[in-house]
């Protein structure tokens, strides 16, 4: 291996080291990433890099999806190395939206089955050319802990009452929970809400009224327009397509 690029879903946490260099770019939801006593969150529109022989370990929000750029150094044999690359520390970059969206359309593509993963490497290591390096990882906070702790129990509590579990203001705790998941708590409820739905069309046969109702909806109508809102198919439209794809 010189470049593999791969898109992961993440559940769970791992500590671990590799013996090459590690980028991650973010699809979907957000990662907290601890490496060797410094902490930071990958979110949207970043870039973390996780130098050779570094243990690190990592807490995901329970929709996150990451393109991972596994990288050896002789994969550039004589060409520029990205700056990204060029120092041995850990670092969390934040980049610009519109190149953030590349990358994530790189992604979407892999996915698909649109591009192939070793040509989608090499475009992307050329796109991280384009990123300049601006700060270090920092060491988590008390607080930034506690607010994640409480991520997960986004779907069925309050703003207020996680603030509360978590020992803070509802403004303080709302601010942390931005900064530590990438999104906002209501933003997490609607990322956890649709990854339900998604799983109730794919896997069951349950009419969709009733899925819209399972889910907390007052009527289907409203369900069909979030639904296609974010996924750019209505809820039939998604279940057909899914069921076409796996009989292919």
């Amino acid at each position: 291996m010189s470049v593999h690029l791969e898109i992961r879903s993440y559940r769970g946490g791992d500590c671990h080291r590799h013996d090459f260099s590690q980028i991650l770019l973010p699809m979907q939801g957000a990662m907290r990433l601890d490496i060797e006593g410094r902490s930071g969150v990958v979110s949207s529109n970043c870039v973390a890099i996780v130098p050779q022989d570094c243990e690190h370990d990592f807490v995901p929000s329970p929709d996150c999806s990451m393109l991972i750029l596994d990288v050896e150094m002789a994969a550039f044999a004589g060409e520029a190395v990205p700056a990204l690359l060029r120092n041995a520390s850990p670092s969390l970059t934040r980049i610009e939206p519109w190149l953030w969206r590349m990358f994530r359309q790189l992604g979407a593509e892999v996915e698909a089955g649109a591009c192939q993963a070793h040509d989608a490497a090499r475009l992307a290591l050329a796109g991280l050319h384009l990123v300049e390096p601006s700060r270090r990882l920092r060491p988590w906070s008390l607080s930034e802990h506690r607010v994640l702790g409480v991520a997960g129990d986004a779907q069925t509590a309050s703003v207020a009452e996680m603030a509360r579990m978590a020992g803070l203001g509802q403004s303080q705790f709302h601010a942390l929970f931005r900064t530590t998941t990438g999104q906002s708590p209501k933003q997490l409820q609607l990322s956890q809400l649709f990854e339900r739905a998604v799983d109730a069309l794919v896997g069951t046969s349950t009419p969709i009224s009733e899925i819209a109702y399972g889910l907390g909806y007052q009527n289907a109508s409203s369900f069909n327009r979030q639904f296609k809102r974010r996924f750019g198919l209505t809820p039939s439209e998604f279940r057909a397509a899914s069921r076409n794809q796996a009989g292919n």
